[in-house]
């Protein structure tokens, strides 16, 4: 494999057109704990016959995730911290994976509902800030922080951008500054709520709303550096 890059806390690898991001398996590089793992991990029914209970992820989705968080690591992290040191990849890969999760993550999907068909839900679990993460673009921030050496607060709290470090800004407009936010179901329910039986907008009536300013980040700052 060709070496990318190697930085304190991560180094990029490519193998012909695809890119594996390895993180440390040292403890200190994570801020996770092997103990925060789900303990509802046996399939019994309640007295429902429903069951809730926490089970490893499948391959399939493990892999999708590695993925997802590869090509953000790659395009916001991996390609400016290249540039800082004068170099450029001769050409974009046409794979970018997270080899491994940091030490003492671990990734699950909880099983809810009617014992033949449950819900599935899928958790990263570990970190000792957040009890789990819901998806991919919910940790690609909180990555970057590790990635970035782990810096705290002075009430020591992470300095981390993430929904749930930060808090100041909802996940739908962080994934939505890097272009990952698609409307839900709900959003477009209330847009065809807005049209007429023709299909057509309705007349809008006229509302003063009330103009509020979003204590909003700039997370525009990563996406900047990666175009350069």
């Amino acid at each position: 494999m060709e070496c990318l890059i190697r930085m304190p806390h991560y180094e990029a690898l490519r193998r012909e057109k695809t890119v594996f991001i390895v993180l440390p398996t040292d403890e200190s590089e994570s801020d996770a704990d092997a103990g925060r793992a789900p303990t509802q991990t046996t399939r019994t029914r309640d007295a429902q016959g429903l069951v809730n209970y926490y089970e490893p992820a499948d391959e399939g989705m493990d892999r999708r995730w590695r993925e997802k968080l590869g090509r953000f690591i790659y395009d916001h992290v991996v390609k400016p911290d290249m540039a800082r040191q004068g170099t450029r990849p001769r050409s974009n890969p046409d794979k970018v994976y997270l080899a491994n999760f940091p030490a003492n993550y671990t990734f699950w999907v909880q099983k809810k509902g009617h014992p033949h068909d449950p819900r599935k839900d899928h958790y990263l679990y570990g970190s000792r800030f957040v009890p789990h993460f819901r998806s991919p673009m919910e940790f690609c921030l909180h990555l970057v922080w590790l990635l970035d050496g782990q810096p705290m607060k002075a009430h020591g709290r992470p300095d981390c951008r993430c929904r749930y470090c930060d808090g100041s800004v909802k996940q739908a407009e962080i994934s939505s500054a890097f272009g990952f936010y698609h409307p839900s179901n709900r959003d477009k329910d209330h847009k065809d709520k807005d049209r007429d039986g023709d299909g057509k907008p309705k007349p809008k009536t006229q509302r003063t709303v009330p103009s509020t300013t979003i204590p909003f980040k700039d997370y525009t700052k990563l996406n900047q550096a990666s175009a350069s």
